[in-house]
């Protein structure tokens, strides 16, 4: 009864209003639009239409080619986005000038998340795959923005390469190895092999975990982060040009610290499984701590978004921000 009522003009649908009707297609790629422009509003960053098409219109299967052609339909006349030089602009303060400004602060923490993991994995025998997320991956990140850092070690000795990687972080700040922006490491999601299989099945029909996995941006350990993306090739289900984008500039040879993969053997006997025991005991109740005293911080200051929650267990340390759970909101499961 209160269905839409369509009448033809002009050749087009349109409804008792006047504005055209969307197929189902065209109406599922405008609402990951009218997604967009909200992040892309808050974070003041202007994204481009082939980053659009690639990474929030997920299952669309579009090039930024077709999506640029859409936007100039009047299907789309209603967004807000105004569409520039291949730039989708959110508000009147973004500029292209700015963003590059953000892309060469990430370039900067980037380049010092890559000496860093260089580091670590000759320091920790235990590291897997290092890789960066959040707002460096992206290319959107300010000054003082933290280089969050996924990290997956082997089975049962994550908390024992926390332990190092804490010790390791802390003394690069109190040796100034870096100017302090640079140095802003934030293990923000960190698995065990275990941990992080249990994690990337409980996440097969999550658009946001499979956009996450695809633009971190590997800085050691790469041939196994190679084969994270082809041992979950369900993420290819939400973004199909940009997986097989990852995986043949991966097998192109990307740059990055090797990690030890067979050469720990002989360390477990020294770091054995109540050492590991011990590490998690301790870290577990200093993270939490640390996260609440934190969280009070961010509070204080209005930053309710940034606040987050740490998610540990055995197998697992992730912090789960505000602003991530509003991104789940928009691009969780489908």
């Amino acid at each position: 009864m209160y269905g839409i009522v369509s009448v033809e003009i002009e050749g087009s649908v349109r409804n008792m209003q006047g504005f055209p009707v969307k197929s189902d297609y065209d109406a599922e790629i405008h609402d990951g639009l009218a997604k967009l422009f909200e992040v892309s509003a808050y974070l003041g960053f202007p994204f481009t239409v082939e980053e659009a098409a690639n990474y929030f219109l997920p299952k669309s299967n579009i090039t930024g080619m077709q999506l640029s052609s859409l936007l100039s339909s009047e299907t789309f006349s209603d967004l807000k986005f105004v569409v520039k030089d291949g730039y989708l602009f959110a508000t009147e303060g973004q500029s292209v000038a700015s963003r590059r400004e953000r892309e060469k602060m990430s370039a900067a923490k980037l380049e010092s998340a890559a000496s860093f993991a260089k580091l670590l994995s000759r320091l920790v025998p235990f590291v897997r795959t290092i890789a960066v997320t959040g707002s460096v991956a992206y290319g959107s990140a300010d000054k003082w923005d933290d280089i969050d850092l996924f990290v997956l070690t082997e089975r049962k000795r994550l908390w024992m390469s926390t332990l190092l990687m804490l010790i390791q972080i802390r003394l690069h700040k109190l040796l100034r190895i870096r100017p302090a922006h640079l140095l802003q490491f934030c293990m923000s999601y960190v698995h065990d092999e275990e941990g992080f299989s249990n994690e990337s099945r409980r996440s097969r029909t999550n658009a946001l975990f499979a956009r996450e996995l695809l633009k971190a941006k590997p800085v050691a350990g790469m041939e196994k982060y190679r084969r994270i993306l082809e041992e979950n090739q369900w993420v290819s289900e939400f973004y199909s040009i940009s997986y097989r984008q990852k995986l043949r500039l991966l097998a192109g040879g990307l740059n990055g610290a090797a990690v030890q993969k067979d050469g720990t053997r002989g360390v477990h006997s020294l770091f054995s499984d109540w050492g590991e025991g011990i590490a998690y005991m301790f870290l577990s109740r200093y993270l939490r701590l640390r996260a609440y005293l934190a969280n009070l911080k961010l509070k204080a200051e209005g930053k309710n978004l940034r606040s987050f929650e740490p998610v540990i267990s055995s197998e697992s340390c992730v912090y789960t921000s505000n602003f991530y759970r509003w991104l789940t909101t928009l691009w969780g499961d489908s």
